[in-house]
């Protein structure tokens, strides 16, 4: 049986995912508030294949944003997908986190994705939203303070994440089963390496 694993680590609140060849209704953890450690990454993943009846050796492909967000959070992501791929033989397949919150959504015009930046900012892209297309980012990713974003809306993003005043777009899925998503959509992977934003000053100061 093989079995697509999905990990998002770019924001405050870390996901895992799993998939079946079935496409039935993927099993999701959360680790909100847990520092984002490979060993807890792992034991997430145990406990979904064992959710699904599979062994860690069914997974035969790995998805995983790449960032912009926390460091941290994008080197251990990327970290723990290139040693799943190792041990087991998978596919990885990486994508940005911005577009992943995007794919969040329903298709519904556009919507302005936030990732955690440093404090008090945010990464921060614009995107069209169509029925059965993958999200179009439209224009560069920018950063933002935070009390700037109520100029721009709606935004999605971690329910953990700060965003301040700005206004919300409500979700249907999660960041990681967002990553199914992009899969199912023909987005195309990206390298595994971490994506890191520098920019000039910020907007809002």
């Amino acid at each position: 049986m093989g079995v697509t694993l999905a990990i998002s680590t770019c924001g405050p609140q870390l996901e895992v995912a799993v998939r079946t060849a079935s496409g039935s209704i993927p099993s999701v953890v959360r680790l909100a508030g847990i520092s984002p450690r490979s060993t807890l990454l792992l034991a997430a993943a145990d406990l979904l294949m064992e959710d699904v009846g599979a062994e860690r050796s069914a997974i035969d492909r790995v998805l995983v944003s790449r960032g912009p967000g926390s460091f941290t959070g994008i080197r251990t992501g990327l970290a723990t997908a290139a040693g799943l791929v190792e041990a087991t033989g998978a596919q990885a397949l990486a994508f940005d986190s911005l577009t992943m919150q995007a794919a969040r959504c329903s298709p519904h015009g556009s919507v302005w994705a936030a990732q955690p930046g440093r404090r008090g900012e945010v990464y921060g892209r614009s995107f069209r939203l169509e029925r059965d297309r993958r999200p179009v980012g439209v224009g560069d990713v920018e950063i933002f303070a935070v009390d700037s974003l109520t100029d721009r809306a709606p935004w999605v993003a971690s329910e953990n994440l700060d965003l301040g005043a700005a206004d919300r777009v409500e979700t249907v899925r999660g960041a990681a089963e967002a990553l199914f998503v992009l899969v199912d959509l023909d987005e195309p992977g990206q390298p595994m390496e971490p994506l890191y934003v520098e920019g000039p000053p910020i907007h809002g100061h």
